[in-house]
């Protein structure tokens, strides 16, 4: 677990505050779209990332 956390952070330093704050967003809205579905897929990814363009 100790292991998983550290490759977290490091995963986490990548952004900056403003960029994790809007990727959370996109992803939190997207499960909203998908909120019968357990989990996201392939194709959330691409849909995210348009999200996080519009943005910019």
């Amino acid at each position: 677990m100790e292991e998983r956390i550290k490759c977290f952070l490091n995963f986490r330093k990548q952004f900056t505050k403003r960029e994790w704050f809007e990727l959370n967003r996109a992803i939190d809205a997207r499960l909203k779209e998908k909120a019968d579905q357990l989990a996201l897929d392939n194709s959330d990814l691409q849909v995210i990332s348009d999200r996080l363009q519009k943005k910019h």
